[in-house]
This record gives C-alpha cells, structure tokens and sequence, in this order.
C-alpha cells in the first residue's frame, strides 16, 4: 500500500486585466464660467461674512480644546493675542466678545482706531479697520484657529499678518468649488 499525499489547494489564476478605456477627456473650463463662478462664490463669502460688532448668527463649536489668534490690530501689525477654548465652545461668540471689550487707555493711544478718532470709550474691533468682518477661519498645522477677516469698506481680506484670496477649480464631479490661498 502506498501514500499518496494529500492534493493541496491551488489558488485560482487570475486572468489579466482587460484593458479599461481611458476616461472621457471633459474640455478644458470657459472662462466665461469660471469667471461667473468666482464671482458668485466671492459675493455669498462676501454677503456670509459677519461683522465683528454685530452679534454673529450662525454657531461654530470647537469639538476639542484648542486656541484661536486674535490680532490686536489690522493686518495684525501690534502682533495677536492667543486665547484658549475649550470643548463646546461657539468660536464666533468667543471672537465678539474678545472684540467687544474695552481697551485699556494706555494701549489705544498709541494704535490707529479707524472708528473714533478721541477713542473715549474705544473697544478693540475699532483698531482692525474701518469695518471688519468674520469671513471664516482657518485651521493650521496645530489645530489652532487663525480668523480670516474681510474689511468691507477697504475690500481687503487678511489672515493675521498676510492678505488671502481664493480661486475656483472643478472637482471630480464637474462642480466649481472654492480654493483658498493665503499670500504675503
């Protein structure tokens, strides 16, 4: 009597893959549309962006403790205070409330207020522009928060010491969507 081993499994061979036909080239973007897009896209961030010293009407809650930079003064030239927030705290109440407190007398007689000359009762948004508004934020490396502001009588938008734009580029699914830059 002789053994015979055992027939072991084999695996299956796979044929080789067919060749999938390249994907539809989509024709490069007018620039009619991408220009009609950005302009669209830049006047709701425009119309969306809250004025710091309004009371801000939609809610943003850090889901962990983290800090958010508040410049002193515009384009952040007297440098920023760095404040922390905790879990559950709403961002933009945080921000208005930095904003709306009054500054100490011996710091705004050296700083330009671009709301009141005399500056008797002088509250910090005063000192960043003419009319500053919250146009959102953006999140670094750290996790921290940096506002991003826009100054609707200037036209200027700024993140801390540095201006920032944005352009519009199609995604995979043909839709125009926004893309921020931040620049010196």
């Amino acid at each position: 009597m002789s053994i015979v081993p055992k027939a072991e499994p084999q695996d299956a061979v796979l044929p080789p893959p067919a060749s999938a036909p390249p994907p539809p080239q989509k024709p490069a973007p007018d620039a009619k549309q991408r220009d009609a897009a950005l302009k669209e896209i830049s006047d709701y961030r425009r119309v969306t962006a809250w004025p710091i010293h309004r009371w801000p009407l939609e809610k943003r809650i850090v889901q962990t403790r983290t800090r958010v930079h508040l410049p002193r003064t515009y384009r952040a030239r007297h440098g920023s205070d760095v404040r922390t927030v905790y879990p559950g705290t709403d961002v933009n109440q945080f921000v208005h409330r930095h904003y709306s407190e009054c500054k100490e007398r011996w710091k705004r007689e050296e700083w330009p207020n671009y709301v009141a000359g005399e500056a008797i009762l002088a509250k910090r948004h005063e000192y960043l522009g003419p009319d500053p508004r919250v146009a959102g934020y953006v999140v670094d490396a750290d996790g921290e928060y940096h506002i991003k502001w826009y100054d609707a009588f200037l036209k200027d938008q700024w993140v801390d010491n540095q201006k920032w734009s944005f352009d519009v580029r199609l995604d995979a699914s043909g839709n125009w969507v926004e893309v921020d830059d931040v620049t010196d």
